[in-house]
């Protein structure tokens, strides 16, 4: 069947798919089209010419990066659909909105009390983000939520399980709490896997790899051939209860003792900052003291890479990553990652550790909530057409 315009009709379903590729910034070219949707360059192009014809896209021209020719973009005529995401802190929350897929550039941060329990912090989340969009996209309309915790996630339900560091919150159930309060669809995840999965997006190959999240807890995901691996519960790439210290007299929230968490942590760290007669009242005042090489915090933070590479030694053996990224408020410090790099070198096996990159986190402080906007955005590009 041909349009009045010409050119062969596309059914609503697939226009209707293409309309929120485009929307959401995941597709930005017929090309985009082709590949996402799996049809041909050629219903491709029809599929634009709808659009267009609909006054839904319009054409740009953007200059390539090639001999200064042009290149013909698509965009939405109605304001981007954004996602509003936050990485909860066990003490402060980062939160931004989200216009387009790809990296979160630029996030706000407040201190936050998870004791009132769940449905009291994200009720705070949604007037910081309201007064977000108020200030910066007032034309613009949350259409999905996404949310990264420091604890365990269950990779089916997205309720969180038996958190150590958010007393309380253990079988929440996030995503219900959001559609009670907004309506609105939302994905749970995990913070170091939701870092993960933004790291991940920003390589151009599908590698495999280990990411590290080291900050006030430990935390860590797995990335295979470029897919966030969660295993049969959710738990995947945890480190945090590996045991590295044999007759730790430090309790870990699992029962154990000896667990990664307890001896390597920010917060362990700042513990046993004491015994040297150093009060750290925070993250920030750890990280400050590991920047200025106060002697005992510089050695203190040392023996955290150093048990954090040799929790890692026997995974770079078993998985064999092409990458280790480090993310957290540690890596930051050249004491860490230097003791981690040489600790997991000499944990592993020559021929796993050939050729492996130990580097920082590409995007920093954003990284969880890059990978919790990609997951948004899925929300709506994958949501059934009414």
């Amino acid at each position: 069947m041909v349009s009045e315009q010409g050119f062969a009709t596309v059914s609503p379903e697939l226009l209707e798919a293409a309309y929120r590729l485009i929307r959401a910034g995941a597709a930005e070219n017929r090309s985009d089209l082709s590949e996402l949707l799996g049809v041909s360059s050629s219903t491709a192009s029809n599929i634009a010419r709808s659009l267009v014809s609909q006054k839904r896209v319009r054409e740009v021209e953007a200059s390539s990066a090639s001999r200064g020719r042009r290149a013909t973009q698509l965009r939405s005529i109605a304001p981007p659909a954004l996602v509003a995401v936050a990485e909860i802190g066990t003490r402060h929350v980062r939160y931004a909105l989200s216009e387009r897929v790809g990296p979160v550039k630029s996030a706000e941060e407040v201190p936050i009390d998870l004791t009132p329990g769940p449905r009291h912090t994200i009720e705070r989340l949604l007037e910081l983000w309201n007064e977000l969009r108020d200030r910066d996209f007032p034309d613009h309309e949350i259409k999905a939520i996404g949310i990264a915790v420091p604890g365990p996630v269950d990779a089916g339900t997205q309720r969180i399980v038996m958190p150590s560091r958010m007393p309380g919150w253990h079988d929440a159930d996030l995503r219900s709490i959001v559609r009670e309060l907004t309506g609105l669809d939302a994905v749970v995840e995990n913070d170091a896997r939701a870092a993960a999965l933004g790291e991940a997006s920003e390589l151009r190959d599908h590698h495999t790899l280990i990411y590290i999240k080291a900050g006030s807890g430990i935390g860590g995901a797995l990335v295979i051939n470029g897919e966030v691996h969660t295993g049969g519960r959710g738990i995947a790439g945890d480190v945090s209860h590996a045991r590295v210290v044999e007759n730790s007299p430090f309790v870990c929230g699992c029962g154990q003792s000896g667990c990664l968490e307890t001896v390597a942590s920010g917060a362990a760290i700042r513990r046993d900052a004491r015994a040297f007669g150093v009060e750290l009242e925070s993250m920030a005042e750890l990280i400050e003291a590991g920047l200025n090489q106060v002697p005992q915090v510089t050695q203190l933070i040392r023996n955290s890479g150093m048990l954090v590479g040799k929790a890692l030694g026997p995974l770079i053996n078993f998985v064999n990553p092409t990458q280790v990224i480090v993310g957290g408020s540690m890596s930051g410090l050249s004491a860490f990652m230097n003791a981690l790099r040489v600790s997991l070198l000499g944990s592993a096996v020559p021929m796993a550790t050939e050729g492996l990159r130990i580097e920082p986190a590409r995007l920093a402080a954003n990284s969880a909530l890059t990978g919790v906007a990609r997951a948004a955005h899925r929300l709506i590009v994958d949501a059934p057409v009414k």
